[in-house]
């Protein structure tokens, strides 16, 4: 695929916080066509007109349930996801501490439910795309290009 051709997305992570270093997360149905089966952080698409920050609320309301107010939400950072002849991907990545309602599974037709995982120590099941926000979020820096292939003589 030409450059000129090569396809770009933008689409949003809210992560939903709690003590000791845990996530929420979304395990996704078997027949998903994003991570079937996988654990996912909350997020989606952007949809048209709409600013990062709020598609991040919004996707957190729809999948979970719960409603984030822009104080309690904090931007920590860009992945940049290459899919060899597919669609990359910027994401934004947002993290919010509190919020208004109890946790649930709110995309039943989506979603096999909601569990928290420890973001050092993410489960195998994890998608490794979310293993990467969690580093990035555990480690720094606030920036990660994933699966980008190598420049010959790039350090």
């Amino acid at each position: 695929m030409s450059d000129e051709h090569h396809l770009l997305t933008a689409d949003v992570a809210q992560v939903l916080l709690r003590a000791n270093g845990a996530a929420l997360c979304v395990r996704r149905n078997p027949d998903a066509t994003l991570a079937p089966g996988q654990l996912t952080v909350v997020g989606g698409h952007l949809e048209a007109g709409e600013p990062l920050d709020r598609a991040a609320r919004r996707e957190a309301e729809e999948e979970t349930g719960v409603r984030i107010s822009p104080e309690h939400q904090e931007f920590v950072g860009l992945v940049h996801h290459h899919a060899a002849g597919g669609l990359d991907r910027i994401t934004a990545v947002f993290v919010a501490q509190s919020w208004i309602g109890e946790p649930h599974n709110a995309e039943p037709g989506k979603h096999e439910g909601l569990f928290w995982v420890s973001m050092e120590k993410p489960p195998p099941d994890c998608h490794p795309y979310t293993a990467a926000i969690f580093q990035m979020l555990t480690e720094g820096p606030s920036y990660r290009a994933l699966n980008w292939p190598s420049s010959e003589g790039a350090q």
